[in-house]
């Protein structure tokens, strides 16, 4: 409380007392004189705090600058290759070649939710779903839908080099990845990025990827066994633009003797063109 307000309140109240009570006259007969009319006490006025003025926010906080190239860390580096993937609804003709007599049609959909490929004779249909963070391998097989048992994950497609895990590029979801190295690829500067395989499904236990700095594509793909052996190669061929989107147009798929190093056997994943765009849920 400040002393400086509240003097002249206690002035003003001792001289509004002292001036309400009337004198006493000296010719007044006190038993006949009207009793003199007592003095209301007056009340102070309260004095009220100073109002304090309200405030002011503290400005947010400015978001950090967005990292360059070279700052991502190897998570980022995958989640830039799925979103490469995803990037367009469209969809793709293709086939599954070896030598020049085994051709194996196929259409592949890319979609942010699942990346597809659906083959005939017999119809077949191969989709990693990765809706919700599930990225669960699915088949569609005689009309029938379901998930894609995992012993089955290192299984061939039709009898060619390239597996499951191949064809829906599961090896990008796994956790826990770390960049090893860095490497020119046809020209191209690379990540190498390397994933363990958080189970035991399937035919790799680590994975090596080689991703393109510039576009987020993937060069390169070595499968090793849980040895530490190479048994499985991918390498893009080359690539075009059809339409409006960039795609990796020729890839050779390679099935490696892990005794000895030497390759067995390879397999082109060949895409053609785009397709008129379907779109069923899987």
């Amino acid at each position: 409380m400040k002393f400086v307000s509240v003097f002249p309140a206690i002035l003003a109240l001792l001289a509004a007392v002292l001036f309400s009570v009337p004198a006493r006259s000296q010719e007044q007969n006190p038993a006949t004189a009207e009793p003199a009319p007592v003095a209301k006490p007056i009340q102070a006025t309260p004095i009220q705090p100073p109002q304090q003025a309200p405030a002011t926010p503290a400005p947010a906080a400015a978001p950090p600058p967005p990292k360059t190239i070279d700052e991502l860390n190897a998570e980022e580096i995958l989640r830039l290759v799925r979103y490469s993937y995803t990037l367009y609804d469209r969809d793709f003709t293709g086939q599954l070649r070896q030598g020049f007599k085994v051709k194996i049609p196929f259409t592949l959909s890319l979609q942010p939710k699942y990346i597809r490929f659906k083959f005939d004779n017999p119809d077949q249909i191969i989709h990693l779903n990765t809706a919700d963070n599930q990225f669960q391998l699915r088949e569609v097989v005689a009309g029938s839908d379901g998930p894609v048992d995992p012993a089955r994950y290192g299984e061939r497609i039709r009898g060619t080099d390239v597996t499951y895990d191949d064809l829906s590029m599961r090896f990008l979801y796994w956790p826990n990845a770390r960049i090893v190295g860095e490497e020119k690829k046809k020209t191209r500067d690379t990540w190498i990025v390397r994933v363990r395989n958080p189970g035991e499904a399937g035919n790799y236990a680590t994975v090596d990827a080689w991703v393109d700095k510039g576009s987020g594509g993937l060069m390169q793909m070595i499968g090793y066994d849980d040895k530490g052996r190479p048994v499985r190669r991918f390498e893009v061929l080359h690539g075009k633009k059809m339409d409006d989107v960039w795609m990796v147009d020729e890839m050779r798929v390679e099935t490696i003797d892990p005794n000895d190093g030497k390759r067995l056997s390879h397999t082109y994943l060949e895409i053609k063109d785009t397709a008129p765009t379907v779109r069923v849920d899987p």
